[in-house]
C-alpha cells in the first residue's frame, strides 16, 4: 500500500437498486489506483456489492450480473403476496450462499457493517455480525417489492430508507478517509419523462407472464402511451424520498470523496443492465482520480 502509514480507508457503498452495480466497478477502479477498502459499510444493493467484496468473491458476483438478462433476472422472482412484498427474495440468499466465501460477517475479509430499518421504530440497524446473506437481504428489502426480514426477533426493511449512504457507519468502524459512492447522482426532476422514453419492451415481456391478479397491477395494455402503473409509482416514491434522505445526511456528515454515478435513466429494477452500471462506477472515480490519490495520500 502507498497510502499513509496507519490511514484507514472506509468505503461506504450506497443503495439505489439495479445501479448498484456500479459498486463493482468503483471497486475495481479504486484497486487499479491502489486503493483499498480497510472497512466497508453498505445500505441495500451497496450492502450486497460491499459484503460479497468483503467476502473476496467479486469476481464471482460480477460474471453473475454481467450475464443476467431481463428474462432471466425476473425467472428468479418468487411472487409471495401474503410476505409484505411482491416477492419473498429467496434467490439473494441463494446467490451469495452460492458464493466461495465466509458464512458470517465477522468472518470476513474485511470489517463489514450492513444497514437495515428497523420496521417497528423507524431506526436504521447496523449489522456487524451473523449470517451474512441474511443481512444482506434485510437491508435489500425493498418496501413494497421485497418482503421484510425478521433478524433478532426485528422486523427489517432497506437499508437505503434511512441511511442511503452509510458514511456514519464507516466512521464507528474507525475509517479515518471516507469515500462514498452515490449510484443516484444527479437526481432527475423529469424521472418518470426520462422513463416512459426508455426502451421497456424487456421489461413489459416480463409482466406479461406474471399471474393474472399480479399483471393487473404492474402491467397496462399499452405500454407506448401509459399512465405509470403500480412499479413506476413505487420506484419513483422511492427515488423522491431516498434522495431527500440522502442531501440530508451527507450535508450533516459529508464524506472526505463522494463519488456520485449517473445513471438517472436506469430503473431501480434493470438488474439486466449491469455492465454499463459497473463502467459508470468506473468512471466515477476516474473523474475523481486527483482528488482520491490527495485524500488517501497516494
Amino acid at each position: 500500500m502507498k497510502r499513509h502509514k496507519g490511514l484507514k480507508i472506509g468505503i461506504a457503498l450506497g443503495s439505489g437498486g439495479a445501479r448498484g452495480w456500479c459498486h463493482i466497478g468503483v471497486l475495481r477502479e479504486l484497486a487499479e489506483m491502489d486503493i483499498h477498502a480497510d472497512v466497508i459499510a453498505g445500505a441495500s444493493m451497496g450492502a450486497l456489492v460491499g459484503a460479497v467484496h468483503a467476502g473476496g468473491a467479486l469476481d464471482a458476483l460480477e460474471d453473475w450480473a454481467r450475464n443476467l438478462t431481463a428474462r432471466s433476472f425476473f425467472g428468479l422472482l418468487d411472487i409471495r403476496l401474503t410476505s409484505g412484498g411482491l416477492f419473498e427474495g429467496e434467490e439473494i440468499r441463494n446467490v451469495i450462499g452460492g458464493l466461495d466465501m465466509p458464512e458470517n460477517i465477522e468472518d470476513l475479509q474485511i470489517p463489514l457493517s450492513l444497514v437495515a430499518t428497523d420496521m417497528a421504530t423507524g431506526r436504521e440497524a447496523w449489522l456487524t455480525k451473523g449470517n451474512v446473506a441474511e443481512a444482506v437481504r434485510a437491508s435489500v428489502a425493498l418496501p413494497g417489492i421485497l418482503s421484510p426480514v425478521l433478524i433478532d426477533g426485528r422486523w427489517m426493511l432497506d437499508g437505503g430508507l434511512t441511511n442511503p449512504v452509510p458514511v456514519s457507519s464507516c466512521r464507528v468502524l474507525g475509517a479515518d478517509v471516507v469515500i462514498a459512492v452515490n449510484p443516484s447522482g444527479r437526481f432527475s426532476q423529469t424521472f418518470w419523462a426520462e422513463r416512459q422514453k426508455a426502451d421497456t419492451r424487456e421489461l413489459w415481456d416480463w409482466r406479461e407472464r406474471l399471474p393474472e391478479a399480479l399483471r393487473s397491477i404492474v402491467a397496462r395494455d399499452d405500454p407506448e402511451d401509459r399512465p405509470p402503473d403500480y412499479l413506476d409509482v413505487l420506484s419513483a416514491s422511492i427515488e423522491i424520498m431516498t434522495d431527500h434522505i440522502r442531501r440530508s445526511r451527507l450535508a450533516g456528515d459529508p464524506p472526505h470523496i463522494l463519488l456520485d454515478a449517473h445513471l438517472m435513466d436506469m430503473s431501480v429494477l434493470e438488474f439486466h443492465r449491469a455492465e454499463e452500471a459497473i463502467e459508470a462506477g468506473r468512471k466515477a472515480v476516474r473523474d475523481n482520480a486527483e482528488a482520491l490519490a490527495k485524500v488517501v495520500g497516494l
